[in-house]
């Protein structure tokens, strides 16, 4: 049962993102439980960290979930009391630094919505929703408006699909809508589960392959088509194994090709693959420059490719959004 129930409507793109969604690059999972996140966040440690993930689900074994939410509330207590010390002393002090994205994955719903109530929660960018889809939408979304109520910027949402309703197409279509109804502007992007969609139909990712030769290659070509004209942006899965760094740089170009604006990671080392993978050509950049320039050709020829920018100027839109965040190559 859903408080949202939208009938059938034509597609009603959202807007921009309020930041840009490539800004998130490798993800990197942290477990709730670490020492060691507030050196993440502050760049002493693992400095080339674009976008944290501090899991409170499936990182964290149920005998450990106290202490994990333990470890979170000390952690933002003391990054409040640090930002309420630098505006005390603004002269001298930053209020601000140069940190990664970072994001809380609560366990549940009513985790999240018990967060509401914790020092310096709004000091995060907002929260993973796993496991989300038309059944327990309304749970998540009820929870992130006790965040998002007397908040001028509410939290950012970032909703996984990792369940078995996902490979039903007319579900994710009313799930789309019910996105936009439900979260605005504050979609972020949506994430695709690879390995709990794979645990759906009682398979693991083969060590061979990429994740595009198995059942959920298919159905990320379809999340894609569903999601993407409605306005949303998809993250990459996960890719667990590191000692096939090849297979890896392969699943890559084609995670880019999809236009998927990041990837889930599982360790460090894993970041410099994915940040060149994202790089971006730099004729490639001036064909999405051409395409926008303002009383350009409807049709036009450039480095020997045909350019239309009606057609074309979607796609050079998101190219620029790329290049503002990952190297130019020549």
């Amino acid at each position: 049962m859903t408080l949202i129930n939208l009938p059938n409507q034509a597609i009603l793109p959202l807007g921009e993102p309020p930041i840009n969604p490539y800004r998130l690059g490798a993800s990197l999972y942290m477990s709730a439980t670490r020492a060691d996140l507030w050196q993440v966040i502050t760049r002493q440690q693992l400095p080339e960290v674009t976008s944290l993930v501090i899991c409170l689900a499936d990182a964290v074994s149920k005998h450990d979930v106290d202490d994990a939410l333990a470890n979170v509330q000390r952690l933002l207590t003391d990054w409040q009391t640090q930002v309420t010390a630098h505006l005390d002393n603004a002269v001298s002090q930053p209020t601000a630094f140069d940190r990664p994205l970072v994001f809380i994955r609560p366990r549940h719903a009513t985790m999240l919505a018990q967060m509401a109530t914790w020092q310096g929660i709004a000091l995060i960018d907002g929260f993973i929703l796993p496991k989300i889809d038309m059944l327990s939408l309304a749970d998540w979304r009820l929870a992130w408006q006790q965040h998002a109520d007397g908040n001028d910027t509410p939290p950012l949402v970032m909703p996984t699909l990792e369940t078995a309703p996902i490979f039903n197409p007319h579900h994710n279509h009313e799930l789309a809508q019910a996105f936009i109804e439900a979260f605005a502007e504050r979609v972020l992007a949506l994430r695709i589960g690879g390995n709990n969609l794979l645990a759906c139909l009682r398979l693991r990712r083969p060590r061979q392959t990429t994740i595009y030769a198995t059942p959920i290659g298919t159905l990320i070509d379809q999340l894609v088509g569903c999601f993407v004209p409605y306005g949303f942006y998809l993250t990459a899965p996960v890719f667990e194994y590191l000692d096939t760094p090849e297979l890896f740089a392969q699943e890559l170009q084609h995670d880019v090709a999809l236009g998927l604006v990041g990837k889930t990671v599982i360790h460090p080392s894993q970041i410099a693959a994915v940040q060149r993978a994202f790089a971006v050509e730099a004729s490639t950049v001036a064909d999405a420059n051409a395409i926008l320039t303002q009383d350009t050709k409807a049709v036009f020829r450039q480095d020997n490719a045909m350019l239309e920018p009606t057609t074309h100027a979607a796609w050079a839109r998101t190219v620029l959004l790329r290049a503002a965040v990952y190297d130019t190559i020549d």
